[in-house]
Formats: C-alpha cells, structure tokens, sequence
C-alpha cells in the first residue's frame, strides 16, 4: 500500500499582504485543522477601495470552517479583520500573547466604530446601500473567542498541532508565530515573523527580540526590505533625539505655533510621550503636551495595569507629569482644534486615515506657523505618506484640498520596524529551506531577495526565497 502524502498547504491567495503592505493573513490548512495567521484589514488613503478589498469574497475557505486563527499583534492590518471572519459563522478559537485581550478588546470597539461611520460616507458618496463589515455587536460576539497565551512556552493542542509565541519587539505583546505541524509522524514548523521590531536600540514598553534558528518554512515580513540605505542605529536614535528637541523648542517655544504628531495608539502613542516626557522634563518647558484620542487615553491606562519594575516607575513619571493633558471628549478636543494655544499635540491614528488627526492636519497643514512630525514607517498612498512626500504640493482630506504650508519632518530612528540590514542579518542566520517574504512592496520584496539570496549563498545556505503574491500556494 502506498504510504499517504504530507499535505500541509500554506495559502497567500486571501492575503492582500501578499502584495502590499497592509492586510495580513496567511491560511495553512493539514488534515486536520484549517488555520489562519493574522486576520488584519487593507488600510490606504481611500475609504471606499479599502471596504471592497474587506468585504472581498475568500477564495481558500469558508469562515465557518476555521478553527484557529493566531495573532501576532493588535494593530489593525493584522487582527481587525476578524469580527467579520465571527459574522460570517467563524467559531475558531483565536490566540494572542498574554496581556493582549483587554487592549484587543477596545481597539476592536473603536475599529467598529470607525467602519459603521465609514460605511454611512461610502454608501452616502456612491450611492450604495453597504451593510458595515462589523458592528459593535459582532465584536463582543467576537471577544468570546479569544484566549490569550504565554510567550516562550511550547503549547500542545493535540497530536498534530502545537504551537510557541516568541517575542518580535515591535511592540508590548508582539510575537512571532512558530506552528509545530504533524502529520504522518513527520513534524514540520512554520515560522510567522509578524512585524519584527528594530533590535539594536532601546524601545520603551516593548518584549525583547528573540530569535528563532530553525523553521522547515518561515514567512517574513519585508517592509523596508527596499530601505538599505536607512540607518536607525543608536546614532540615528540619538540624532532624532536631538532633532526632536530642536523641533519643539522651535516651533512651539520660539515661534509660538504647534507640533502635531500622528500616532497609532497602542504602543506608538505611549512610546513617545514618554520620549518627550524625557528630552523636555529637566527644562523649563511651560507648554502642555496634549494627547487627544480617547482609545489612545484607554490604552494608557491598561499599560498602567501591565507593566512592572523601573518600566512602570517610569510611565508613572510620565503620567503625573504636569504638562501631560489628556483630551477625551469630542467638544474638548473640537476647542483643541480651533485653539491657538502653542502646544504639542498627539493624535490617532498614524497614517491619518482616520481620528481626529485629521481634523488637526486640516488646520496645520495650511499653516506655516505649524509643523508635522511622523515618526516611522507610513504606508504608500496612506495620507502619512503623502504629507511625507516632499513633491506634494497639496493633498485631500475628507474631500477637500489643502495647500501644504506647513513644516512636515520624520524620525526614522524610531520607527518600529526592523531595518532591512536587520531583516538581512537575522533571515540569514535562520535554517530553513525556504523564506517566503511577504507585508512590504514589491519593491521591497525584490531588493531584499536580491540582497538575502546573495548573503545565503555566502553562507553556503541553499535555502530558496520566494517572493508572495496574490497567487502563491506553497506546500510543506
């Protein structure tokens, strides 16, 4: 009798990830058990073509057909996808690392809100009649569902599936995903790096890297895979450092005017305000430094709850700091908008899709009394990277061009995001017989294959790097 084949099928056809950046969720189906890696929704500059990728119909499976779904962070293009996958009959159990589920819990409230709004605009702009992906109601069907795991620890959920959440330092509670996958006796392993954070500089509130040395298939992301030109060594750290200091001494001390800074909130957000908590407190800085985004306000206070030691004597420092404002209500932070009050002001979301960043940049943009700080990596055709874009000469907000006064700068140092000669470094160290690389552009897909290929062989590694695409199967 002829022995059975191994068949554990790793699918990119549903992962808009496969060719961008943005939207990840990788389905790996065995014998017994479909599953999917991220769940996480298309984000650009345009409301509407980001809901028909969305609510786009799945090729690979039925969601009533999953029954496990891991996540390796919460931020939105790779989790929050999901409460639709729970509306459509997914009834799979989903995993993230310990400390997880109560910012999961509130981001995903906010995410569902945002998208009832948008869909009341598309369907008013199109003339359409769009149900929303989700609703409230679909995400607390959806919080049922999730269990939150240890890191480091090998999990055995039967004789075929096992798994290990290990830290990728991109943010608190970030983590690779290392599947143990058997069948017929034969184990294989499937590394998911998620978003790999930068290693080699400090990042408060953050689990430390730790690297994986063998997977049979690893699925890496590559999002300045086209970046070898970008340092974000401590040199850089400490040279943004300073500019951030020069920025705000400058813009708000000297010219009186305001800093606006676009942030995610989770992680983003209390990073650097305890940034700027530390190069302002031992000055004599009588400006407040505003923080107007209510989930952004939650956030910080279930960070208060999950931190510990010299982490959490700090973020106390930073909490009870008297400049620190925090901006809830929607008539507070309307009067933040029309003030002229000179000030520091952080905002959600980062790539200014959406929040109330887009009603600061509405102001700040057109005025040369202004500056707009990003910090980090922003999606192409987000609004983020336009206002980057130093040829753009003026750009649309909720439908409305606005001329671009305003000074626009970058902290690249502190992006959280590995740089492509850490993502070189660490692909190369890995055993593997093929690295799949995947979340970045196809440019940046290229070029760190080109680079990572040549460094393998230089190793005397024969380990094969594909590139994803919306029609990748790959079988282990």
């Amino acid at each position: 009798m002829k022995k059975k084949q191994n068949n554990i099928r790793v699918s990119f056809v549903d992962e808009p990830a496969a060719m961008d950046v943005t939207g990840s969720m990788v389905y790996v189906k065995t014998d017994t058990h479909n599953i999917l890696i991220d769940a996480g929704l298309h984000q650009s500059n345009s409301k509407y073509d980001d809901f028909l990728v969305n609510k786009r119909r799945f090729k690979e499976f039925k969601p009533k057909d999953i029954d496990y779904i891991f996540i390796s962070h919460l931020h939105a293009d790779h989790v929050f996808l999901s409460p639709r996958l729970y509306k459509e009959g997914c009834s799979a159990k989903m995993i993230v690392a310990q400390d997880n589920y109560r910012i999961m819990h509130r981001m995903a409230e906010d995410s569902a809100y945002i998208i009832e709004r948008d869909i009341e605009l598309i369907n008013n702009q199109h003339g359409k009649n769009y149900d929303p992906l989700y609703t409230i109601e679909d995400v607390e069907h959806t919080m049922n569902y999730v269990s939150e795991y240890p890191v480091m620890e090998k999990i055995v959920i039967d004789d075929t599936l096992s798994f290990m959440l290990i830290p990728n330092g991109h943010l608190l509670g970030s983590v690779q995903i290392l599947l143990y996958l058997k069948q017929n006796n034969v184990e294989k392993t499937l590394l998911f790096t998620g978003d790999i954070g930068n290693s080699k500089v400090h990042n408060y509130y953050v689990n430390k890297f730790t690297p994986v040395d063998h997977a049979n298939l690893v699925i890496g992301e590559s999002t300045y895979g086209d970046r070898p030109d970008l340092k974000t060594g401590q040199k850089e750290r400490n040279n943004d450092i300073e500019k951030l200091f020069s920025i705000i001494t400058q813009q708000v001390c000297e010219m009186h005017g305001q800093v606006i800074i676009p942030t995610f909130a989770n992680h983003r957000l209390q990073f650097l305000t305890t940034m700027i908590y530390q190069v302002m407190k031992d000055y004599d800085f009588p400006y407040k430094v505003y923080i107007d985004t209510p989930l952004g306000i939650d956030i910080f206070n279930e960070y208060r709850k999950i931190l510990s030691g010299d982490e959490l004597e700090l973020f106390d420092k930073v909490l009870n700091w008297d400049n620190l404002v925090f901006v809830r209500d929607p008539e507070s932070s309307k009067a933040l908008v029309h003030s002229n009050e000179p000030c520091v002001i952080l905002s959600t979301s980062g790539m200014c899709n959406n929040g109330r960043i887009r009603h600061h940049l509405k102001k700040a943009v057109p005025n040369p009394n202004a500056t707009v700080l990003f910090v980090g990596f922003s999606t192409p055709g987000s609004l983020a990277a336009l206002l980057k874009d130093k040829n753009v000469k003026s750009i649309s907000i909720d439908n409305k061009q606005y001329i671009c006064r305003c000074a626009s700068f970058s902290l690249k140092s502190l992006s959280g995001h590995a740089p492509f000669c850490q993502l070189l470094d660490y692909y190369s160290s890995i055993n593997t017989n093929r690295i799949v690389l995947h979340h970045g552009s196809e440019k940046a897909k290229l070029t760190l294959k080109e680079k990572l290929t040549s460094e393998l062989e230089k190793k005397c590694k024969s380990t094969r790097v594909i590139i994803a695409n919306s029609s990748l199967k790959i079988s282990l």
